[in-house]
């Protein structure tokens, strides 16, 4: 009986564990929180200035939609043009800036959603994947390269696109550790998977991330 349970007892503690999700909510006045090691801050708008916003990936779909930067094709719901393309290393390390004694690449996602009740838009996988080969194509997101930095099942970010107005002024920064890409060659190719929808529905327009080129910012307990 005593046997029985125990087994009872971790079968709980197991679905506890392996149901756990982490969500951050970057609505109303909340501005930051962390998913499996990386940062994620919401931003004022920003400038658009040649050098200031980088994009290297543009999707677009209703009401979920997902894709990755590369110069091969449009695999998913990515958007052809200049601002959806390779990346390597090299591009990434120049985004790197310290927080807390802590090295990050710093990256800036703007959303592009209605206004009103249609606002909001959940971001429900984020990736990155090195290899030695661009312009890939592949519907099999795993078989891009090495796994670098992933969401656990069930994170999410919630963003408001009404916090801030109009298209490339950004919304939201996110700092990856350094560390997760230790052994990536300058050479190597970046390829940043991103999933929105899953909770609060993509409505219109077109989500797109860019690189921030390295320069002083806040440290991050301002930023809380």
């Amino acid at each position: 009986m005593i046997a029985r349970s125990i087994v009872l007892i971790v079968a709980v503690i197991s679905c506890t564990t392996a149901g756990y999700a982490t969500v951050v909510d970057l609505t109303g006045s909340n501005n930051s929180g962390t998913i499996n090691g990386a940062q994620f801050v919401f931003t004022t708008q920003q400038p658009t200035g040649t050098g200031v916003i980088q994009p290297f990936l543009r999707m677009e779909n209703t009401p979920i939609e997902q894709g990755y930067n590369t110069s091969g094709g449009t695999p998913f719901d990515d958007k052809a043009g200049p601002w959806t393309h390779d990346l390597t290393f090299g591009d990434l390390q120049n985004t790197q800036v310290t927080l807390g004694g802590a090295s990050y690449f710093k990256l800036l996602l703007d959303v592009n959603e209605p206004g009103g009740s249609k606002s909001l838009i959940s971001l429900d996988q984020l990736q990155f994947y090195t290899s030695k080969a661009g312009s890939q194509t592949t519907s099999n997101v795993g078989s891009l390269g090495t796994l670098r930095y992933t969401f656990s099942s069930g994170d999410s970010v919630i963003l408001d696109a009404s916090r801030n107005h109009g298209s490339g002024s950004g919304d939201m920064y996110a700092y990856i550790p350094t560390s997760d890409f230790a052994g990536t060659k300058t050479s190597d190719f970046v390829y940043l998977y991103a999933h929105f929808g899953n909770s609060d529905a993509s409505q219109a327009g077109f989500e797109e991330w860019a690189l921030v080129n390295a320069a002083p910012i806040p440290e991050m307990n301002a930023l809380f």
